[in-house]
């Protein structure tokens, strides 16, 4: 079985490990069991908002504008200027 490191913050790890001692479990498995719980749940997807932050209007213009800049500068910095497609996510 692959071996990861997750680093958590101590208060969290602390509440894991004692849910852990509690079930009689080790940290491992907890945190295992834990995983495929949350993806039975949901099915691993992500909640339809997440990537969906409120933003005022003036946040949109401008994060449209930067986009819109961005999108220019890699134009403009193309070797080969006829060719790609020009980013339409920020309109």
């Amino acid at each position: 079985m692959p071996t990861v490191t997750v680093h958590f913050p101590a208060p969290l790890l602390e509440r894991v490990d004692a849910v852990a001692h509690r079930l009689g479990v080790s940290r491992n498995k907890f945190v295992v069991r834990a995983c495929r719980e949350a993806f039975a749940k949901n099915a691993g997807t992500w909640p339809d908002d997440f990537c969906q932050p409120a933003l005022t209007a003036d946040e949109l213009a401008l994060l449209r504008a930067a986009g819109e800049d961005l999108e220019q500068s890699i134009h403009a910095a193309r070797r080969n200027r006829g060719a790609g497609l020009a980013c339409r996510h920020w309109r």
